[in-house]
């Protein structure tokens, strides 16, 4: 081998053999590039999603777990005034929290065809409630509020809201979220009219709601027997000393009166006190039965009417000073406490469920009568239901008669010191104040009839809103302005099971309210449904 030879053989690559290996690397370079930057593009696309899906599982189930009227107040006044904290838990400040709320804007929205604007608040009209076109009216920036439910126009039934710049894992979206009672969603409600439409209130599924935040009371259908049979015994016996003290010549002697007769005619009041002390509220009842009125016409002994306190211990309890021993004609109970709340816990709603006296039919001083008493000024909502009656032995229902129903009449008063919280001259102007209660009743429906879409109204309350001072009674509302203060609705009584919203919660990337929130901004929709 010749040393030229030997130097080609040692030779490095040519300068063609460099280009064309590095034009090979820069191709699989490029397409490996190419692989990456899509492969981001997409891993961050799913992360948008993702991140996306999130936040409309989260405000799903924030509307969920409130009442309709807690949700259209938590939008149109996501902070609490009282305990600063945003109404929304997902958007609560919270460092461990990977949502950012500092700059989360909620509005409620009106919907003109395909465009959405911002709904009128009080303090945003002028302070005119008749400008107001919120769902909410609240003249206290959200402390006290009442729902004004939507039934006319292009809006009926129909809510809309908003939420713009929540920043979730690293990501900024803006939300619509949709609620649809019309006839169109699926829900309707038969009404005495035969008129289809949305009812806002449920008659409540007690299963489903939290024992901890509501109280139940339930009254027996006979209030206290052994009260009564004692009541009857003692009656009894002051009859036959009188029968035969004077002359009962012609006058059969007294025998025990009929349990059935005296229940029937015997004044009924049931008293509910609510207290809020060092942060737990306790909730407690007594009930009053006074049997004063009763006589029997075939008898003068029997009767009520010779009880030594003739009838002056009603409204008194045995621990006053006034009260006039002996008295077998009146029987009052001891409070007893039938709910007290965790300490720091809001009292959500109080159920009263009670049996009606149908003999109960006049309208000045009716036979049965519930008195709440919420003079600390909590708030909640009070549901007052009258149950179908049901036979003594076989425990079957027993409904009463449509002329029953139609005469039954009672007394309910709610009290508060509107006074104590700065609501001086609150009976000023009724059409504005609102009372800390809120009252739902099936008192004005006419429940003879089972089968529940023809049920007619009727008008049987005899209501009062009263003030009571630290000095006592000062004013009260009646009727319908009562009904107003109280913000009054019906319970509808369908099944807790038929839905009254669809409700729909879009994501759309950030700025998309500003733009209406245009279609191809849309990131992903979840339906579902509310049933209160």
């Amino acid at each position: 081998m010749d040393k030229k030879t030997v130097r080609q053989d040692n030779a490095g690559m040519s300068l063609i053999e460099i280009i064309a290996a590095v034009s090979i690397f820069m191709v699989l370079a490029l397409i490996l590039f190419r692989g990456f930057v899509s492969s981001s593009r997409l891993n961050k696309k799913s992360g948008t999603y993702l991140s996306a899906t999130t936040l409309a599982q989260n405000i799903m189930e924030e509307m969920k777990a409130k009442t309709f009227a807690q949700t259209a107040l938590a939008f149109n006044y996501p902070v609490n005034p009282i305990t600063k904290e945003n109404r929304f838990r997902f958007l609560q400040e919270d460092s461990s929290e990977a949502t950012d709320t500092s700059a989360v804007i909620t509005k409620e929205l009106l919907k003109t065809e395909d465009t959405y604007k911002k709904a009128r608040l009080y303090e945003e009209a002028g302070n005119d409630a008749d400008k107001v076109t919120a769902s909410i009216l609240s003249i206290d920036k959200g402390k006290t509020y009442t729902f004004l439910p939507r039934t006319k126009g292009s809006n009926a039934s129909k809510y809309y809201f908003s939420m713009e710049g929540i920043k979730n894992q690293n990501n900024t979206f803006d939300a619509l979220v949709e609620f649809d009672g019309s006839k169109s969603s699926g829900y309707k409600k038969n009404t005495s009219g035969k008129k289809a439409g949305k009812n806002d209130y449920l008659m409540p599924n007690i299963s489903k709601l939290n024992t901890e935040k509501n109280a139940f009371l339930i009254m027996d259908q006979d209030w206290d027997q052994n009260a009564m049979e004692t009541m009857l015994k003692e009656q009894l016996a002051e009859a036959q000393k009188k029968y035969w003290e004077k002359n009962h010549a012609g006058v059969s002697e007294p025998a025990e009166l009929n349990y059935e007769d005296v229940y029937a005619n015997t004044k009924r009041i049931l008293e509910i006190k609510v207290t809020k002390e060092a942060g737990v509220i306790t909730a407690k009842a007594r009930y009053t039965l006074w049997t004063y009125p009763y006589q029997n016409p075939d008898n003068p002994y029997e009767t009520m009417t010779i009880c030594p306190c003739h009838g002056k211990n009603l409204g008194k309890s045995q621990s006053d000073s006034g009260w006039i021993p002996g008295c077998f004609c009146t029987y009052v109970s001891a409070y007893t406490a039938f709910y007290s709340s965790e300490a720091g816990n809001d009292l959500e709603g109080i159920y009263v469920f009670y049996y009606p006296n149908y003999k109960s039919t006049s309208s000045v001083n009716p036979l049965d009568e519930i008195v709440v008493d919420n003079t600390d000024n909590l708030k909640f909502e009070l549901y007052v239901t009258k149950q179908i009656p049901m036979t003594e032995n076989t425990h079957e229902k027993n409904p009463p008669t449509s002329t029953q129903e139609a005469n039954y009449r009672m007394s309910l008063t709610i009290e508060e010191n509107p006074t104590a919280k700065g609501n001086t001259n609150w009976n000023t102007n009724l059409g504005l104040y609102r009372a800390q209660v809120q009252l739902r009743s099936n008192l004005d429906y006419d429940i003879s009839n089972l089968t529940q879409s023809s049920r007619p109204k009727l008008g049987q309350m005899k209501l009062v809103y009263k003030e009571i001072t630290d000095g006592g009674f000062t004013k009260k509302a009646s009727g319908n302005s009562a009904k107003t203060v109280l913000d009054f609705n019906s319970l509808d009584v369908k099944e807790a099971y038929d839905r009254i919203y669809t409700v729909k919660v879009s994501v759309y990337k950030a700025g998309a309210a500003g733009r209406n929130f245009p279609e191809e901004d849309k990131i992903l929709t979840l339906d579902g449904s509310k049933e209160n």
